[in-house]
């Protein structure tokens, strides 16, 4: 009889296992109703979460529509089976090493949702990918939400944003159009329109539409600047976490306006019916113009000051306190331009001359006083030295600025992502995007970045470090704030203590030293342009 008892017990584990799961997959292919309509989508293989694909949040910005304000999505009748992305935005292929699309079309305003499959009101993290404004896509491979979604019960939703000239021309034509006066920003209310849908229709797939998280690495950290800048989004999220994105690189309306008429010229668009003219031409004419800007080391495209989505450049606003104070998480690699090593052959065996010389060209006058603040003994190699400058100016002391200045105003919590156990340990280090993988636990994604990084003992090693940081992103879009028991403390930035997490095997904490900071405020109290362009004549000994 005890063994027969032990039997009935087991036999029913396994029926409630086996039941389970039934009740998983039936949750997935429920339909769940939006304000469009009805979907349904299915169990992801291999994963305890549903997910639902290629979802329009916007009518196809085509036609008369292009380069408008993306308006809500048409309503359709029925169910529809949510089981295929959509199309990327028009792009150059491969321009980012987060994955490739199954297809691009203008009609790209679409996105992804993945939850756990189970019942329950869960935090949702809206997910806005980088690739400089000119690339990238919500479908892609490194930004699977299903990781992430069933190991911290989360809702991850991944949107696709206009992209280059389609997303961010800025012309007074279009801003004459615009019912708020708004131009150059197409590629951002993209984004709004996004947020609005999450708003209306995320608590059918789970997602609590009070408690929405934007995250975002690179351009769509740049973004996240943007949004948290913006009066357009307002309310529209509640925590934000930017990963490598400078908030210092946005267009001045002027600037748009020069880029854009030049670019408009080069499509044979100029006069009295530029618009016309513009919307007449084939996609593929963007994509080639684009294209061709990045092989010629273009400045590529940004989000302007309109007067409307941004009134003035975000870091302004923020010192200002006139943006949407949320709970933050700022950060940055440890060494963000260390990919251009892989493009460039031997900067490894540059000489102190040489780099002395690079820095001459890059900095001007400025030069003399730029390393004036480091030491060569501080690197592996000379050009590691350089590489700290670009990093430092570009990338660390934007995140300073942006979390002096919010510190006191909202939590703030910085870190620094030092984990760099690749194939290329010396050559890349903790390269720009590195961290990506990490937070979508996505370390064994099909990608050009995870196929260059990773070996097999590399994700076992790196696999840890994956789940605490997904443990902190998730902890803190539950809550405003990453910690939670287990994990080593994060704590938040001060200006008194300037304490960063250091994100590595072991994860650790530490002030700022004081280096660091006379660099930080150095490179802050100075425009990227002026320091580049070597016009600076104030001495290092004199501040």
């Amino acid at each position: 009889m005890k063994r027969q008892g032990l039997m009935m017990v087991a036999l029913g584990m396994a029926l409630a296992m086996l039941s389970s799961t039934v009740l998983a997959g039936d949750q997935c292919t429920e339909p769940v109703s939006t304000q469009q309509g009805s979907y349904s989508g299915a169990k992801d293989p291999g994963f305890a979460s549903c997910v639902y694909k290629g979802i329009p949040f916007a009518q196809a910005p085509m036609g008369d529509l292009r380069f408008a304000r993306p308006l809500p999505p048409s309503s359709h009748q029925g169910v529809i089976q949510a089981l295929k992305f959509g199309p990327a935005c028009p792009q150059k292929e491969d321009i980012t090493m987060g994955g490739k699309a199954e297809s691009y079309s203008e009609d790209c305003l679409n996105l992804n949702v993945w939850r756990p499959a189970k019942s329950g009101s869960f935090p949702v993290m809206v997910w806005l990918y980088g690739g400089g404004f000119a690339g990238g896509s919500g479908s892609f491979d490194i930004y699977n939400g299903a990781h992430l979604a069933s190991r911290e019960d989360v809702v991850i939703v991944t949107i696709n944003y206009r992209l280059s000239s389609l997303g961010f021309l800025a012309l007074p034509e279009l801003k004459s159009e615009d019912k708020n006066m708004s131009t150059g920003n197409m590629g951002i209310l993209d984004q709004i329109r996004a947020l609005e849908w999450v708003r209306d229709n995320i608590a059918g797939f789970g997602g609590d539409p009070g408690n929405v998280t934007v995250f975002g690495q690179s351009a769509g950290a740049m973004s996240i600047c943007t949004l948290l800048a913006s009066p357009e989004a307002k309310g529209l999220f509640h925590r934000a976490m930017m990963m490598s994105g400078p908030c210092r690189l946005m267009t001045t309306l002027e600037d748009g306006y020069r880029k854009s008429r030049a670019f408009a010229a080069t499509l044979g668009c100029e006069g009295p019916e530029v618009l016309k003219c513009l919307r007449s031409k084939p996609t593929e004419a963007f994509v080639k113009k684009a294209a061709n800007d990045m092989l010629a080391g273009g400045t590529g495209w940004a989000p302007t000051v309109d007067g409307s989505v941004l009134t003035a450049m975000p870091v302004e606003l923020i010192q200002q306190g006139k943006y949407n104070q949320v709970p933050i998480i700022i950060g940055t690699t440890r060494d963000e331009l260390r990919s251009y090593a892989i493009a460039i052959p031997g900067l490894g065996l540059w000489s102190k001359s040489m780099v002395n010389g690079l820095m001459k060209m890059l900095a001007g006058d400025n030069a003399p006083q730029i390393l004036a603040m480091y030491d060569y003994q501080e690197f592996r190699r000379p050009i590691d030295l350089a590489f700290a400058f670009g990093n430092q100016m570009t990338f660390d002391a934007p995140a300073f600025l942006m979390a002096q200045a919010m510190a006191g105003k909202n939590p703030v919590y910085w870190y620094r992502f030092d984990w760099d156990e690749t194939r290329m340990p010396h050559k890349i280090g903790a390269m720009h995007a590195i961290d990506v993988p990490f937070v979508f636990g996505a370390l064994n994604a099909d990608s050009r970045l995870m196929k260059l990084l990773a070996s097999k003992k590399t994700v076992e090693k790196a696999t840890p470090l994956a789940y605490a940081m997904m443990k902190y992103a998730a902890e803190f879009a539950r809550t405003g704030n990453p910690n939670s028991d287990g994990q080593p403390k994060w704590p938040a930035y001060t200006t008194e203590k300037k304490e960063r997490i250091y994100l590595d095997d072991p994860i650790t904490v530490r002030p700022l030293s004081e280096a660091e900071v006379k660099r930080y405020q150095w490179y802050a109290e100075h425009s990227f342009e002026d320091v580049m362009a070597g016009k600076l004549s104030q001495s290092i000994e004199s501040k």
